[in-house]
């Protein structure tokens, strides 16, 4: 009895002491361009990600797909009916397609 209960105080205590904080930094260094829709799509591009980032005060669609014509039709807005006035296209390391399109009503 003596020896499982010196065990299970030397079990917890080596937890104790191994316990470390789990704290973790992550950095990201992205440049990104959102003045032209060539800049937003290649940001997307860069990063495996859809989204949206800023500098446009009008309405913006952005997409992707597996050709650069499906990337254009995945945009938001795309069926609206506005006329758009900036695309840009850029390729994903992976192969995948990003559009960024720039509408005027």
């Amino acid at each position: 009895m003596k020896k499982m209960i010196l065990f299970v105080a030397i079990c917890g205590l080596m937890n104790v002491c191994y316990a470390k904080p789990r704290n973790y930094n992550y950095t990201t260094n992205y440049s990104t361009n959102n003045s032209t829709a060539q800049g937003v799509a290649e940001t997307m591009a860069s990063r495996n990600t859809v989204g949206h980032f800023g500098g446009n005060s009008g309405y913006e669609g952005c997409g992707s797909g597996s050709t650069p014509q499906q990337a254009y039709n995945n945009c938001c807005f795309s069926n609206s009916g506005m006329i758009t006035v900036d695309v840009g296209y850029a390729q994903g390391k992976n192969g995948r397609w990003f559009c960024c399109r720039r509408y005027s009503r």
